[in-house]
């Protein structure tokens, strides 16, 4: 009997999350020596002195390694499904990542076809999120590789699945900070031992309609440092969740709004383009995952939710800051009020917007209430500068881009219907 193929697949500019990464995967492969898949994995090295190939070489996995060159080389080859997919070549967006992808995927299709093709972001691990002793744990006892293809093999008229991750401090960091502010300043955080399970999420996964208890785990007595991590996105308050775990994969109308842990079954989904949206200044909007999985679903693409196999997004917070989240966060609520308009209607849109205006109000008088404006100068002055941009934010302009992206993405749907026919 041939073993089914996994292909992970993704693009980085950081070794250490590369190293992680691997790792985590070859733990997972090393539970099981009676396999019924074959494994390999596919990086897109973004880096450009880090020399990813010779740091993973050790590796005992069938590890190919795409470099700069040749990944610019494909984009030219590829220009016009760029085009096709409003892809700006400006910045290095998580957009632009899955269409480099998409087009070697492509050009190596005896490579990948019939196979399970598995997209994860760079700072994915494979393993479980645990929360243990004020500690975040990640273990890996879960068989993922032997447990998709089982799944694959039941549900051979799905196309794509997407699932979760675990641990995913929130990017944009200021969409989520105000209740974790509320916590620190009122103390409306209470600790509830014991916890009945040991999964654990933070704000970024709480449902709003959930009735949650938080738990405070930084463990400074220095509120000002407290309050200026909270801003650029380093978790300090936790919402917890018993939620119990399922035994096995259960299928769900795909919400579509993640895109880190990407599996395809089937391989017409990478001739779709993976289409994007770009705000001022030729900037790609966030949220593209979103937009492709929708565009995927409006082509009759079966794309369904399976929580089962649930990641770790392990981010770190070397490189973060209080201007990158307010770029990040004014970017984000471009794509938000885009998925709105177009999938929801105006009313939504309007809605969406109506809570940007307000939401970084409420964030300044939080701390304009609470601390010393002299301290939190730089944060401030950040804020008060996108709050000006939230609030200048010129409604009909985007309104008519919105329109012009919807008449291409109908265009586009039909010209692929075409090429279906």
């Amino acid at each position: 009997m041939n073993k089914k193929i996994i292909n992970i697949i993704f693009s980085t500019t950081n070794l250490e999350n590369t190293t992680n990464l691997i790792s985590s995967i070859y733990k997972i492969k090393m539970l099981n020596k009676e396999r019924n898949y074959s494994l390999f994995i596919t990086v897109f090295d973004k880096t450009l002195d880090q020399d990813i190939k010779s740091n993973i070489e050790n590796f005992d996995l069938n590890i190919n390694v795409i470099n700069r060159s040749k990944i610019l080389e494909l984009e030219a080859t590829h220009s016009e499904l760029l085009n096709s997919a409003h892809c700006s070549l400006k910045v290095d967006s998580i957009q632009r990542a899955r269409i480099q992808q998409q087009v070697y995927i492509v050009d190596n299709v005896e490579k990948f076809n019939n196979s399970i093709i598995w997209q994860v972001d760079d700072d994915i691990l494979f393993g479980k999120s645990n929360y243990i002793n004020n500690q975040h744990i990640v273990t890996f006892s879960k068989d993922y590789f032997s447990d998709i293809v089982a799944f694959y093999n039941e549900n051979k008229s799905v196309d794509a699945i997407i699932s979760p991750t675990s641990y995913v401090p929130p990017i944009p960091s200021l969409l989520y900070c105000n209740t974790q502010l509320e916590d620190v300043f009122n103390r409306e955080y209470n600790f509830k031992f014991p916890f009945d399970g040991m999964e654990y999420h933070d704000y970024y996964n709480q449902l709003s309609e959930e009735k949650y208890y938080s738990l405070f785990l930084s463990e400074s007595d220095d509120r000002n440092r407290v309050v200026k991590e909270i801003l650029i996105g380093k978790p300090i308050t936790k919402v917890t969740s018993n939620e119990k775990q399922s035994v096995k994969p259960e299928l769900k109308e795909s919400k579509l709004l993640r895109g880190g842990n990407f599996i395809v079954f089937n391989m017409d989904i990478f001739r779709v383009p993976h289409l994007g949206f770009s705000e001022y200044d030729n900037i790609p909007a966030r949220r593209s995952d979103m937009i492709h999985s929708q565009l995927l679903t409006e082509l009759n693409f079966s794309i369904k939710d399976v929580n089962y196999f649930s990641l770790v997004h392990n981010r770190t917070f070397k490189e973060v800051s209080i201007e990158s989240a307010t770029q990040k966060y004014f970017s984000d609520m471009i794509g938000a009020l885009l998925i709105q308009y177009l999938y929801k209607g105006k009313k939504e849109f309007d809605n969406r917007l109506e809570f940007h205006q307000k939401h970084i109000k409420h964030t300044l008088k939080l701390l304009n209430d609470n601390i010393n404006e002299s301290e939190f100068r730089n944060e401030i002055d950040k804020l008060k500068e996108l709050d000006f941009q939230i609030n200048s934010f010129d409604k009909d302009y985007f309104i008519s881009e919105f329109e012009d992206f919807k008449v291409n993405k109908n265009q586009l749907i039909l010209k692929l219907c075409k090429l279906a026919s």
